[in-house]
């Protein structure tokens, strides 16, 4: 992109102009010899707001920088900003839909609309596949993918600052080095941990893809095949949800502090993955002290809970507990929904530290040998916030 004004800095970034000659007039901004501006420099224009928003005086930030204790170079480790020359307006008159379904969309990806409803070409392209190819769905349908995709987004690229920051940002800033050298380390870190993610998330995407379409095909071919009588119907097991809860978290978040159970959560984190799947279950959703599973297979669901209550033990010194049940589901945007789940979940709540407790549904479902699973009967049991009660088992490994 060619070297622009200032007026064109500031309705790129987009903001008043003053805010822009208040940048150059205490050195942020460095024009060139013909008085222009690199494009880049907008990303100091939104850093720069994002202070006074903060309530940051510029001129401390400007004496920090003049001092050698701050550095901020050009770029911020960030790409060229792409151009804003239409408005949602005109987007909406060239789609033939309502201006504001397209900022409605824009706000649900994680990207409200500016106060000049100027939209930037690389977002008027992407919105504008979105309805043409989705042209089915109506406008909740809509919403619904953005903010799948875009709350997933988020949290992914929010996430992954966090590590930035405490594996890479924090062990610089502890070197005994002067502080603009350490933030010019930072940043050159930075730029190259953004080439990274820049390739690792496509990369990741197209992989999954593989796997998840490949399994989509196969279960809507057999279910096409049994509708037109190309096959007889297979039976199936239901699929099963287990919900892993630690006991002593809350605990030693008071005990050891937060950075302790943050350790405790990235340890957990890790022993979830491997155990779940090594048994064929996923990791659905984390919540706070605890973990969500879904199995296709209520069986390994069981073996998989006695495997994670006696790995996350070892790993984290924290008791688990876990309830498992088995039925029909909800799937909708990659969690699940319905009686099952919460019946699960309200089994977890009652079970006791290092115990796994199952239900008559998932016993029942589960594929086991005697040799590898025993189980006792606890009851018929009025579980919190149900009308009936629920038949619990406690699985045990058996004696060798």
């Amino acid at each position: 992109m060619a070297r622009i004004t200032a007026h064109d800095l500031a309705r790129l970034a987009p903001c008043d102009p003053e805010h822009v000659q208040r940048l150059l007039d205490l050195g942020f901004l460095a024009p060139g010899e013909d008085g222009l501006l690199a494009p880049v420099d907008v990303h100091v224009v939104r850093l720069m707001a994002a202070f006074v928003e903060a309530g940051i005086p510029l001129e401390d930030v400007a004496r920090g920088v003049q001092e050698g204790q701050l550095l901020f170079p050009p770029g911020l480790s960030l790409p060229e900003p792409d151009t804003a020359s239409v408005t949602f307006e005109s987007l909406g008159e060239e789609l033939g839909c309502a201006p504001e379904a397209l900022r409605r969309l824009s706000g649900e990806l994680g990207l409200p609309p500016n106060a000049d409803d100027r939209i930037r070409a690389e977002d008027a392209e992407i919105l504008s596949l979105m309805i043409t190819t989705l042209d089915l769905c109506d406008e909740d349908e809509l919403s619904r993918l953005a903010r799948l995709y875009g709350g997933t987004m988020q949290r992914l690229v929010g996430s992954g600052i966090q590590f930035f920051d405490r594996v890479v940002a924090q062990r610089i800033m502890a070197q005994d080095l002067p502080g603009a050298e350490q933030d010019r380390l930072v940043y050159a870190r930075a730029t190259e941990f953004t080439t990274l993610v820049s390739k690792l998330v496509p990369w990741l995407q197209r992989r999954h893809r593989e796997h998840v379409v490949l399994d989509y095909i196969v279960s809507t071919t057999e279910e096409f095949m049994e509708e037109r009588g190309l096959t007889a119907p297979l039976p199936r097991q239901p699929p099963a949800i287990a919900f892993l809860d630690l006991t002593g978290y809350t605990a030693l978040a008071e005990e050891e502090g937060d950075e302790a159970a943050a350790e405790v959560a990235a340890d957990l984190a890790r022993v979830v993955q491997e155990t779940a799947l090594s048994h064929g279950g996923k990791a659905v959703k984390w919540l706070g002290d605890g973990v969500m599973f879904h199995f296709g297979d209520p069986g390994r669901a069981i073996q998989s809970a006695l495997d994670l209550v006696e790995r996350t033990e070892q790993a984290i010194r924290v008791p688990a507990r876990i309830g498992v049940n088995a039925g029909a589901v909800v799937a909708q945007e990659g969690d699940y929904f319905g009686r099952t789940v919460n019946v699960a979940s309200r089994i977890a709540d009652y079970a006791g530290p290092r115990e796994v407790l199952v239900s008559e549904e998932a016993l029942l479902s589960a594929k086991l040998e005697e040799v590898e699973v025993a189980f006792e009967l606890v009851g018929d049991i009025m579980l919190k916030g149900l009308s009936r009660t629920v038949r619990l088992h406690r699985a045990t490994r058996t004696a060798e």
